[in-house]
């Protein structure tokens, strides 16, 4: 394992150290991001390539990250979940990246960004979670550096399939914090989508889909436009019947 790699898995075992779960997810973002050579950092499962989760982030940028994959559906995070393998865009300045949708918001929203990786969180053959990172200058790694760091990381998958999985198994209410910032831009979309697909009488996916593709057309985050249209779905008129 490579010197970062080392840096890594020890903070990990640090945070993972500290009992409080609300503040779990946030401690393990922070660990990540002092341990890699990156700037920001969001820590997500990959649930389904549709359906990610946000866990923490190190930042407003790291969050933005985030925000963009889910609302164009690609991005590095959704590529290291398919394929459970590390993704680096070393220099996203001087080479366009292969997502057509992802790149030119990611351009737009973060023109700071000098390059773009995600890490996986691999528990054997699964990639639990992705680790997201921002970089505000290129960065490049060679193989063994890119494998030590996924290495490392398969110590915070151990954590989060601990201490936090078993909230969701259970159904039960999310400690972790911020606790507002993850529902005003997941669960705020995710109720949204329902919303949408019962009023239009489609299926969920095509409501998520439609929800993406006026986020991209109008360049508006899509946590804003989906507290329209619960706002929206609050002022009709109920049905006196």
């Amino acid at each position: 394992m490579t010197p970062f790699g080392h840096r890594t898995a020890r903070l990990v075992r640090a945070a993972a150290r500290e009992r409080d779960d609300a503040r779990l997810p946030q401690r393990l973002c922070r660990a990540i991001c002092q341990g890699l050579p990156v700037d920001d950092v969001s820590l997500c499962l990959a649930t389904a390539s549709a359906d990610r989760q946000l866990l923490a982030a190190t930042g407003p940028a790291a969050l933005r990250l985030e925000e963009v994959q889910y609302e164009t559906g690609e991005g590095p995070g959704p590529e290291a979940a398919a394929t459970g393998r590390a993704v680096l865009y070393p220099d996203v300045r001087a080479h366009p990246m292969p997502y057509p949708f992802f790149a030119p918001r990611l351009h737009e929203e973060l023109d700071h960004a000098g390059a773009v990786c995600a890490f996986p969180l691999n528990l054997g053959p699964h990639t639990l979670a992705t680790a997201d990172c921002l970089c505000y200058e290129p960065l490049r790694l060679d193989d063994d550096s890119l494998t030590g760091a996924t290495q490392a990381l398969e110590e915070a998958a151990v954590v989060i399939a601990d201490r936090c999985l078993p909230y969701f198994a259970a159904d039960a209410p999310l400690p972790w914090r911020p606790a507002r910032i993850i529902d005003d831009h997941w669960g705020t979309t995710y109720r949204a989508v329902g919303v949408l697909a019962g009023l239009l009488s489609i299926p969920v996916s095509e409501a998520l889909a439609r929800l993406r593709a006026c986020a991209f057309t109008t360049g508006r985050p899509l946590p804003a436009l989906a507290r329209e249209v619960l706002k929206l779905r609050r002022e009709q008129p109920r049905d006196e019947n």
